[in-house]
């Protein structure tokens, strides 16, 4: 079994195409090679002005090529608890903008001519008790409200038009969201940076950022010192607790982790046999698993919350693999020949940010669905610092509240992930 990214075996490279040397200076520094921080870079060169990328390792291998690959521009709260907490306006604006981000994400795909097989087939999330059922569709009402939604319910007598399985007690169909290859994608997004002019420089960790004069700082590195600007940090939750530099946002943001299975090939007809329209699949478990057909629709990948810190093990393989053959029990015998795991970030709010702080900017806390608002943030987050958008995101606004004693360490996630687990457990029972 392969302990890395199904992902990065392709044939486009994941690499910068060349070395790029350390400038004194320039117009932006941006801290973070994913998809937000490439994204941010790309629009800002295409504004004539200077900027760098700088990456701690190398670009692009942490959650950007470590999702799975599902392109929802889902939001983790329910359109009625954002009503509920906030007000309906700002439910409607926020899932409005997901309908424009996963707009954004396409027309990019189409105009870049990126082939990361780019589908958008629908999701179809099973409900895993009556109750869930009848939560889902109130939401579906909600949500067939709004401009670019369109979702339906699927009854469990008829679910095994959506998926075979027995699990769940019918669900949801959200038919505006699909998924890509995060792989490809982040390849061509890196190859249209370059082209633009980025300068993308990997292995090269940022230390601190220190005031220069009124409205020049320095980005101190391992390398030498680079005079800019304008600073945005794109590091999300690979910010990291090493150094100074990420402490103002670690403490705001927590990295949980997540962890991957694709099994061995199973052959088209076989995948088409569990997943008849080859959708994007998705639960209403409290520790949620994702799941859904390679591009290539002849293996199945599934992700859920991992155990371990750095690599997963075979603790994380053994539950995941469980999950999967819960779904569909006669892939109870099949190889699995990827597992990895990554980190997703979490605000308290559990919602997406743009902020600025001292001079720097922020985008951050995709909680889990980054493959559409990493990208589509990091070009809001360039178009605020520029002063160019004509309308700036529903999240920008105050810096996110700082988790009292905490510094990047989550190491309190165990528990809720314990807690979690026993409801899920009171609610199957019933």
């Amino acid at each position: 079994m392969k302990r890395r990214a199904f992902w990065w075996d392709i044939d486009e490279s994941l690499e910068p195409s060349k070395t790029y040397e350390l400038p004194k200076q320039s117009d932006f520094v941006i801290v973070g090679g994913g998809y937000t921080g490439l994204s941010a870079g790309l629009t800002i060169a295409r504004q004539g002005k200077s900027v760098v990328v700088l990456d701690s390792g190398k670009p692009g291998l942490g959650a950007s090529t470590r999702n799975g690959g599902i392109c929802s521009g889902q939001i983790r709260l329910s359109h009625s608890s954002l009503c509920h907490r906030f007000s309906k306006e700002f439910a409607d604006e926020v899932y409005l903008e997901g309908v424009e981000a996963r707009f954004d994400l396409s027309k990019f795909c189409l105009e870049e001519n990126i082939d990361c097989q780019l589908q958008m087939s629908g999701r179809f999330t099973g409900a895993m008790s009556e109750a869930d059922y009848y939560k889902q569709s109130k939401e579906s009402e909600r949500l067939n409200k709004l401009d670019g939604h369109k979702t339906s319910m699927v009854s469990k007598a008829d679910q095994h038009n959506e998926i075979s399985t027995d699990l769940f007690f019918g669900g949801m169909l959200r038919e505006e969201i699909g998924g890509f290859h995060p792989g490809k994608f982040f390849a061509g997004l890196l190859k249209c940076s370059e082209g633009a002019g980025v300068n993308i420089i990997s292995d090269t960790p940022v230390l601190e950022i220190k005031d220069i004069s009124e409205g020049k700082k320095s980005v101190v590195t391992k390398r030498g010192s680079i005079s800019t600007g304008k600073v945005i940090v794109a590091t999300n939750a690979y910010t990291g607790t090493k150094h100074r530099v990420g402490k103002f946002l670690r403490r705001r943001l927590v990295p949980a982790q997540s962890a991957i299975i694709v099994t061995e090939k199973l052959g088209v007809d076989r995948v088409k046999e569990m997943m008849p329209k080859l959708r994007m699949y998705g639960n209403t478990a409290n520790l949620y698993s994702y799941f859904r057909p390679t591009p290539d629709h002849d293996r199945i990948l599934l992700g859920s919350r991992g155990f371990d810190k750095l690599e997963a093990t075979d603790r994380t393989v053994k539950y995941l693999k469980q999950k999967l053959s819960l779904i569909f029990p006669d892939l109870l015998e099949c190889k699995i020949e990827y597992c990895w795991q990554g980190n997703v970030g979490f605000t308290r709010t559990q919602l997406p940010v743009i902020f600025e702080y001292n001079d720097i900017y922020y985008a951050a806390g995709y909680a889990g669905s980054g493959t559409v608002w990493a990208r589509w943030m990091g070009k809001k987050v360039a178009e605020t610092a520029m002063r160019t958008a004509n309308k700036p995101s529903i999240f920008y606004g105050e810096p996110p509240k700082s988790i009292p004693f905490y510094d990047g360490n989550p190491w309190f996630l165990p528990s809720i992930q314990y807690y979690y687990a026993l409801k899920d457990w009171l609610k199957f029972r019933h």
